[in-house]
């Protein structure tokens, strides 16, 4: 079960409470659910070599909502995954803001491991986010 009357992408802050209980929410009448994996991405201070003060995502909403969507579709049928929700967030962000968090409920906790894995990685891999990360130096660099 996608959460559809939810958007994907957002330039408002993540509220992980508020996250987590429109997810709980949509789970309470399901008594096949023995497992959920939350992913909270967020914003470091570091990267690689270099000192990072924020980060600037930037994205083609129309086309990531819809790649998001068809993720959560394939996740679904792959590891039967019973609720999926997936929100990632565009625009200015400070360090330790949220990026982007992922949550899958399932029957059995492996999948639910495995799910949100391979979700972020086809996020990272497929999804039109792109990430420009202001420096300490005063210089950005994209990711």
């Amino acid at each position: 079960m996608s959460i559809d009357d939810q958007p994907r992408i957002t330039l408002n802050e993540i509220e992980l409470d508020v996250f987590i209980k429109s997810f709980e929410k949509s789970k309470i009448t399901m008594g096949d659910v023995g497992a959920t994996v939350v992913f909270v991405g967020s914003v470091r201070n570091f990267n690689k070599n270099y000192k990072v003060i924020g980060m600037r995502y930037e994205s083609y909403v129309k086309m990531a909502e819809e790649t998001i969507k068809n993720i959560e579709i394939f996740v679904q049928k792959k590891w039967k995954i019973k609720i999926i929700k997936i929100i990632h967030r565009i625009g200015e962000l400070r360090v330790g803001e949220n990026s982007i968090v992922i949550a899958v409920s399932t029957s059995h906790s492996v999948d639910g491991f495995e799910a949100c894995q391979f979700i972020l990685n086809k996020i990272k891999q497929d999804v039109p986010i792109w990430k420009n990360e202001s420096l300490s130096d005063g210089t950005t660099k994209w990711i």
